[in-house]
C-alpha cells in the first residue's frame, strides 16, 4: 500500500502539530511526507536523545535539526542518558526510552500549547508489537492504534499514526523514490532490544515455516480483534454498565456477565482506578475473587490488594 492521500490521512494542514523524529528512515519519510505531500506547515519537530549511540547521538540531533530548518519546521530538542535512567529505575531500556519521549513530547505539548503529536509507527511495527503482546502474556491482539490518548505528566496527548497502514517496504520505495537522506541506526540490526528479535529473527523464522508472509495474517488478525475490542468497550462504557464507576464492584452485577464482558469490566473498573501494570493475569486474577469463595483477598502491582467482602469486591 502506498502513502495515505491527503483525503484519508486524518491529518489537516491548517493546524499544528508536533511530530516525532529519530532520523531514521520512518520518521524522515513521514516529515518529508507532511511538508511535500500534505503540505503542513506548521510543525514542531520533537528529537529526544536517547544518548544510547555515543557519538551518533549528537550527530542524529544535529542531522535533525537541520532538517527541521531546511523545512522551515520549529525544532524542540532534550538529552536524556537512558540508560542510567533504566538502572536507576530497574525497568528495561524499551520501556525507560518510551516514557522519557512521552514526558519529552508532554513538555513541548504545554511549551507550543498542541496536545497532537503525530509518530512514524507503520504496518511492521504494528504487528511486531502484536507478536510481542501475544508471547508476553497479556492476552492483547490490538497492537497500536492509528489513534490513541495518553496522559503524561498530568497532560493528555492525542497520538497520531497516520502511516500505520503502510508497510515498510513501501517507506522504503517512498524515500528511494524521493532520493530522501537519513540517519541509519546499527543497532537495528541487533538483537540487544525484544523488538529487534521479534523483527530480525521471529518474523523471518515464521515466514520459512509458513512459506508465506504472516505479517499480513497477523494484521488482519489484529484488525477483528480491535473491532471486538471496540464494541465490547462500547459496551462496558453504556449506561447500563454505570455501577461500575463506583468504588466497589457488587458480585450480583459480575455474575450476570459472560466472561468477555466481566473481563472488560474488571478490566475498565482496575484502570480507572489508575492501578499500575494491569493486563489480562490481574484481571484473572481478580476473577477467581468471583469463582473461589475461599479466597478473599489477592495482590496486585504497586502493593495494592483487591478483597471480596459483602458480596463486593474492593480496592484496598
Amino acid at each position: 500500500m502506498s502513502f495515505p492521500s491527503p483525503e484519508t490521512a486524518g491529518i489537516s494542514n491548517r493546524k499544528r502539530y508536533l511530530v516525532g523524529v529519530s532520523g531514521g528512515c520512518d520518521s524522515v519519510a513521514l516529515l518529508h511526507w507532511l511538508k511535500f505531500d500534505l503540505r503542513c506547515r506548521d510543525i514542531i519537530v520533537c528529537h529526544l536523545n536517547h544518548s544510547l549511540r555515543a557519538r551518533d547521538s549528537g550527530s542524529d540531533a544535529r542531522f535533525v535539526r537541520n532538517l527541521a530548518r531546511s523545512y522551515d519546521f520549529e525544532f524542540e530538542c532534550e538529552k536524556k542518558d537512558v540508560r542510567k535512567l533504566s538502572e536507576q529505575r530497574k525497568s528495561s531500556i524499551e520501556v525507560t526510552a518510551r516514557d522519557e519521549r512521552l514526558d519529552f513530547f508532554a513538555r513541548v505539548s504545554k511549551k507550543w500549547r498542541c496536545k497532537r503529536v503525530i509518530l512514524a509507527h507503520h504496518a511492521d511495527d504494528h504487528v511486531e508489537t502484536v507478536l510481542m503482546n501475544l508471547f508476553r502474556g497479556s492476552g492483547k491482539l490490538t497492537g497500536i492504534r492509528s489513534k490513541s490518548k495518553i496522559v503524561s505528566n498530568g497532560l493528555s496527548i492525542e497520538l497520531l499514526r497516520p502511516l500505520l497502514s503502510v508497510w515498510r517496504s513501501d517507506i522504503d520505495a517512498y524515500v528511494k523514490a524521493n532520493s530522501i537522506r537519513y540517519r541509519e541506526d546499527a543497532s537495528n540490526h541487533s538483537n540487544q532490544f525484544l523488538r529487534n528479535r521479534v523483527r530480525n529473527t521471529l518474523i523471518p523464522s515464521l515466514r520459512k515455516i509458513f512459506q508465506r508472509d504472516v505479517t499480513k495474517a497477523v494484521a488482519r488478525a489484529a484488525e477483528v480483534s480491535m473491532r471486538e475490542s471496540d464494541m465490547i468497550e462500547e459496551i462496558i462504557l453504556s449506561s447500563e454498565f454505570s455501577w461500575i464507576n463506583k468504588n466497589e464492584l457488587p458480585l450480583l452485577k459480575l455474575n450476570q456477565l459472560n466472561s468477555a464482558l466481566q473481563a472488560r469490566a474488571i478490566l475498565y473498573w482496575l484502570r480507572k482506578a489508575n492501578l499500575p501494570g494491569v493486563g489480562f493475569a490481574e484481571v484473572e486474577l481478580v476473577r477467581s475473587l468471583i469463582k473461589d469463595k475461599s479466597t478473599a483477598k489477592i495482590n496486585l502491582p504497586g502493593g495494592n490488594y483487591v478483597r471480596r467482602r459483602n458480596k463486593v469486591i474492593f480496592i484496598d
